[in-house]
């Protein structure tokens, strides 16, 4: 997406204006997505609930892949930002770093019905269609590497023993994206409350001298 600065000699209000016509772009394609599918989704139906013209987003977006790859990379750095500011935001304790981590997992702005339906219908295309496995690879492996390394320092305070630190980080990953699909199929059986109490209960078994109660 375009940067704030100057561009190719634009001034910094036409570059702001780009920046919010992509914006409005990338979340029309949002809802279309979570309400029509993958598939379904038209640059006509984008443009429309964009309130733009047609040629509004063949100016910003060479193509719909090419808007379809700008969207997921979008989610994936909003995801990012949240989670990692959180992080830095819990002080120099791994266990609370580690709480923020997964607290910001379900918040209502990172995994609302809407965007819960959009990423699992980018998971299921990403098998096929490389810049998409390129943009999950990218930000998983950054996040599920801090995971990891929390989790080493958590071991290591704690003195905790036979505790594979590698799996654990997975299993936490595993369990997140598991609730996820729980949160998105079955929302009134699978309260976000209960399941961010399910990932806090998972991380007082393994690590009981860090998370005693449900909150972190």
């Amino acid at each position: 997406m375009a940067q704030a600065e100057t561009i190719n000699g634009a001034s910094p209000s036409r570059t702001a204006s780009r920046e919010v016509r992509q914006r409005q772009l990338i979340e029309a394609t949002i809802d279309s997505i979570a309400e029509r599918g993958f598939s379904a989704t038209t640059l006509a139906m984008v443009t429309k609930g964009a309130k733009l013209s047609h040629g509004i987003v063949n100016f910003h977006f060479n193509n719909k892949e090419t808007l379809f790859v700008e969207t997921l990379g979008f989610l994936a750095q909003e995801h990012y930002d949240h989670w990692h500011g959180a992080m830095k935001a819990a002080g120099p304790d791994p266990s609370k770093q580690l709480a923020a981590i997964i607290k910001v997992d379900f918040e209502r702005t990172i995994s609302s019905p809407k965007k819960l339906a959009v990423w699992f219908a980018f998971w299921g295309q990403a098998k096929y269609r490389p810049a998409y496995l390129e943009i999950h690879d990218h930000y998983d492996q950054q996040r599920t590497s801090e995971i990891e390394r929390l989790c080493g320092l958590i071991v290591e305070d704690g003195g905790y023993e036979n505790i594979d630190v590698a799996s654990t980080a997975r299993s936490l990953e595993a369990l997140v994206d598991g609730l996820w699909l729980c949160l998105l199929l079955y929302p009134v059986k699978s309260p976000r409350k209960a399941a961010l109490n399910d990932c806090f209960t998972f991380l007082a078994r393994v690590f009981p001298k860090h998370y005693s109660n449900l909150s972190g």
